[in-house]
């Protein structure tokens, strides 16, 4: 009987010899399909929008040129924000505050008389007009830039084109510091390979010198397509994007918009807000035995204790941020009247969002990382242009469709790239659970110091990162 069946198992063998990798072929070629047919599909809608007021003109219609632009000031405008800091009401704070109640009173009064009778306007104008700035109109709205070029390029430096985007209490002023490591990095002791830049810096619209929508929904989306279309209007195809806060779920929405466009993302922030029983189980076990739900020591180290760093201090954090999402306007308007309780406002960010143990300190620590001329700076640019009510508007527009901004993380981001992870970042996002959404994470640093202002704050260190993750993307 044994016999009988050699050649029946003979000619089965046979069979399966021809069958079984054809099969695997097929259905490895069925998956590769839809991999590929995958990230074809999955982008988010383009679409279009009006933020002009009235209604929009016939197509064609648009000015499409590109204005240079300066900031100016006059004397007026001067005697009125010294008339309004003259008039600054003191609130004494409760003894051993420091800046657990929030800005820290008696060190405002110090800041105000700096602001009030040291701080030189006139020259920070100067300095801000440094670099060329431009406007441009786009969907009904000016949209302001600063766009840097390097002075001198090697031969045989090929120059990239990289969009930075800035977030909130920030400005393009951020990357004041960065820009000239990026358009001269021999110049200051930076060669990492061939890699020049030039720099385009936009204002979101709302924010500093970019005009604000007058029509309700301008979120993240539509800021991506606006300044999607002002790469395109500058001439460029192919480009780099970089951002944290705000300006890092702009970007994400630009590389799931038009990967094609995208040569690489670079990131020092990342919001993953996905909850499930799966992640639960993570954060349990990865405080034990971290290695088993994929986080390194220092994942460990930064996330945990998780209540205190994830939940206890991201709410002591983010109070603003409620306000900010649901009625911006009734608090806004106070600021926009009151320049000390502007700067206050701001100003509490830059101390506890770049060290939270800055919490414990009387003067916020703030002129241990940055200089007064440099935080009046910031503040003075949403002081002089009227700004602050819509840049706090842009979370209630987020938020109000995207209550945890998850929404789009159902879209994969399949363009390169790296992720540069601050230690005194207000959530720390380990790479196992970044890839869930950047599917294609060619670089992610566990940076030595600094906050959330990294550009602000570190710029040397920024700088450094970026050029290795798109000298990574070059080679590629």
């Amino acid at each position: 009987q044994a016999i009988f069946c050699l050649p029946r198992s003979f000619e089965y063998s046979q069979n399966n010899a021809v069958l079984v990798p054809a099969a695997a072929l097929g259905v490895g070629g069925l998956l590769l399909y839809w991999l590929r047919s995958g990230r074809k599909i999955k982008t988010i809608d383009m679409g279009d929008g009006w933020w002009g007021s009235g209604e929009r003109p016939l197509k064609g219609k648009e000015d499409t040129s590109i204005r240079p632009f300066k900031v100016e000031t006059s004397d007026k405008e001067i005697e009125d924000l010294h008339r309004r800091l003259d008039q600054f009401r003191f609130t004494p704070h409760v003894e051993g505050a420091a800046f657990h109640y929030g800005f820290n009173s008696s060190y405002l009064r110090k800041v105000v008389a700096y602001w009030r009778n040291q701080f030189d306007w006139r020259k920070q104008v100067e300095a801000l007009n440094k670099y060329p700035h431009f406007h441009t109109t786009i969907e009904g709205i000016d949209i302001h830039f600063i766009h840097v070029k390097p002075p001198y390029v090697p031969h045989g430096r090929a120059v990239k084109p990289l969009l930075m985007v800035h977030g909130w209490p920030g400005s393009f002023y951020e990357f004041y510091k960065i820009i000239p490591l990026l358009t001269e990095p021999a110049k200051h002791g930076l060669n990492e390979g061939d890699v020049v830049f030039e720099v385009i810096c936009p204002s979101i619209p709302g924010y500093g010198f970019s005009e604000a929508p007058h029509q309700k929904e301008f979120d993240s989306i539509a800021t991506a397509r606006i300044f999607h279309k002002l790469m395109n209007r500058l001439g460029f195809k192919e480009y780099y994007l970089q951002g944290g806060d705000w300006g890092s779920r702009i970007t994400t929405n630009m590389a799931q918009m038009l990967p094609q466009s995208v040569k690489g993302l670079h990131l020092n922030l990342v919001f993953i807000a996905k909850q499930s029983l799966g992640r639960l189980i993570c954060i349990m076990l990865g405080a034990y035995i971290p290695w088993l739900v994929g986080f390194s020591r220092e994942d460990a180290r930064r996330f945990y204790p998780f209540m205190q760093k994830n939940v206890f201090d991201v709410l002591r954090e983010s109070g603003y941020l409620h306000i900010q999402a649901t009625k911006p306007d009734t608090a806004g308007c106070g600021l926009n009247d009151s320049p000390v309780g502007l700067a206050a406002y701001i100003l509490e960010k830059f101390s506890t969002w770049t060290d939270k143990s800055f919490l414990h300190k009387d003067d916020g620590g703030l002129e241990s990382k940055y200089s007064l001329d440099e935080l009046l700076t910031n503040v003075m640019i949403y002081w002089v242009t009227s700004s602050i009510v819509s840049s706090m508007r842009f979370y209630k527009e987020n938020f109000s469709k995207d209550p945890d901004l998850s929404a789009h993380n159902r879209v994969g981001v399949y363009v390169p790239t790296g992720i540069a992870a601050f230690p005194q970042e207000l959530v720390h996002v380990p790479w196992v659970w970044a890839k869930d959404v950047y599917k294609n994470i060619i670089s992610y640093s566990y940076m030595p110091r600094g906050g959330h202002f990294a550009a602000f704050e570190e710029p040397k260190l920024l700088a450094q990162d970026i050029m290795q993750f798109v000298q990574k993307v070059e080679q590629l």
